[in-house]
């Protein structure tokens, strides 16, 4: 599909995002899109998979540019001198960072393969670093919450002046499926999120 500068634009202050130019560009020149093993998204996949799948709230930062036919998301970085992309789970949107990152062009140009083995598999059962990713406008009230969430015992004073340097390490001890279960019981993907 052909897509107009106008209608990127047009998303872009809808959903308050910045389509990387390398993307932008592609869709311009109007790239085959469609594939045995997954689809690239054009502007309007883009919008409304960003609303549907979450991205909005759990992980604003983040542009869904694509899907391998199953459970796995093709992420950019909201920006327009992002080159690299990122397989992500579905289910883990706003508690991890993609997977797999490589150079949009050189993947697409490479043959674009969708394909599972190319990505890495989460374990679940692994411990994981809980971080701090930004700091929250309700500083304290909010700080207060994770360390009670994640039964911390860094002491509140110490976190409530971690939370300006952000990204913070709040914990190793946790599974990586404990900690996304908590993160989403107390809604605290825009702050918090897992690294594995």
């Amino acid at each position: 599909m052909k897509h107009t500068e106008e209608q990127i634009i047009a998303a872009e202050n809808r959903l308050h995002i910045v389509i990387p130019k390398m993307y932008r560009e592609f869709m311009l020149a109007d790239h085959a899109m469609e594939f045995d093993d997954g689809i690239l998204y054009d502007i309007e996949a883009i919008a409304e998979r960003y609303v549907t799948l979450g991205f909005s709230e759990s992980a604003p930062e983040l542009i869904p540019i694509g899907n391998d036919n199953g459970d796995y998301e093709l992420v950019m970085k909201s920006g327009s001198k992002t080159t690299r992309f990122g397989f992500l789970e579905q289910g883990s949107i706003g508690t991890a960072e993609p997977q797999h990152l490589q150079n949009f062009i050189k993947w697409y140009e490479s043959g674009h393969l969708f394909s599972q083995e190319k990505k890495e598999k989460i374990d679940w059962s692994a411990k994981v670093k809980v971080v701090l990713k930004k700091c929250p406008e309700d500083k304290v009230r909010t700080i207060m919450k994770i360390r009670k969430a994640f039964q911390l015992e860094t002491p509140a004073a110490q976190l409530l002046s971690a939370a300006e340097n952000t990204p913070f390490v709040l914990t190793e001890k946790l599974t990586a499926i404990v900690a996304k279960k908590i993160i989403e019981q107390e809604q605290l993907q825009s702050w918090v999120e897992i690294r594995f």
